[in-house]
């Protein structure tokens, strides 16, 4: 049997610091099972993509580790793309929202044993100009939530910190033009939101795309179009479970392919953060990671 080696990346300010609690847990868990490691901590710049691109060209790793949220996730698998390692998660985020279409279990003890013992999965990934995402692009008014907390430097906490923002601008958002083509097929609307995803859940705990699936090879758009003031707040609130599916403004579509063309007014994020404004030509690629489950 081969040695397996990690690459351990910890985000020491994801999830308020939990990582103080769980590190010595993980350090120990490795000297007990004789695995090799390295350990690298992401700096304020939040640079796990960087850091990781750099450390692995002429190491002889096999596995990832990203113990951070779902930011920190997205720059390690951006930084290791083109090598063949197998990753697994430990959840120090507070919004964790890209493992919940990857893992079933999200203690502690049940995401160490994973990262071990876990079976290896095929997953597909999304491309959004040229970058990779896991969880989703989102467009329009989540894209927004994302960009004014980034703005007020709030560091995401969850569905509640989520939420307080939404209602924030839920009324005054306005409804922007969307020019995207996508099954040979171009839409010219006014859109409250368009979500590109490979997972369901956003924002700490909205089931924004209730239907996607992580190794269909096709990526999982949800459009909603205008909806007027009064009632926003009750298609928010349906988001949580996934309820807004049957109300009259929404859209649900699968596509290997997404363009959305150049417009200033719109805003976006990917896997939660912060990606300012189109032109966005998104992509899936099946079965581009090796994830522990």
């Amino acid at each position: 049997m081969f040695a397996r080696k990690f690459l351990v990346i910890v985000n020491p300010a994801a999830g308020k610091g939990k990582y103080l609690d769980r590190l010595e847990q993980i350090k120990s868990e490795f000297i007990q099972r004789s695995v090799s490691y390295d350990l690298y901590f992401t700096t304020e710049d939040r640079n796990a993509d960087l850091m990781a691109n750099s450390i692995i060209k002429d190491k002889d790793y096999t596995d990832l580790m990203v113990a951070g949220g779902d930011g920190t996730l997205n720059e390690a698998i951006n930084g290791v793309r083109n090598k063949q390692l197998t990753v697994s998660v430990i959840s120090f985020g507070t919004g964790n929202d890209t493992i919940k279409h990857i893992q079933s279990k999200f203690d502690f003890k049940s995401q160490i044993e994973t990262a071990f013992d876990g079976n290896i999965k095929k997953i597909d990934a999304g491309e959004c100009n040229g970058r990779l995402f896991l969880n989703g692009v989102g467009i329009g008014f989540d894209g927004k939530v994302v960009q004014r907390m980034a703005a007020k430097g709030k560091k995401f906490q969850g569905y509640f910190s989520y939420l307080a923002e939404v209602l924030r601008i839920l009324l005054t958002y306005r409804e922007r033009e969307i020019s995207a083509t996508f099954n040979n097929h171009t839409i010219n609307e006014e859109i409250l939101l368009m979500t590109i995803a490979k997972g369901t859940t956003f924002g700490g705990g909205f089931k924004i795309n209730p239907y996607a699936v992580n190794d269909d090879a096709l990526l999982d758009i949800c459009i909603i179009g205008r909806v007027p003031n009064w009632t926003r707040l009750n298609y928010v609130l349906k988001m949580k479970d996934g309820g807004h599916k049957k109300m009259n403004a929404v859209s649900f579509y699968k596509s290997s392919k997404v363009t959305i063309e150049e417009n200033p007014a719109l805003v976006a994020h990917m896997d939660g953060e912060s990606i300012g404004s189109p032109p966005f030509h998104i992509q899936i690629l099946p079965t581009a990671i090796s994830f522990r489950i």
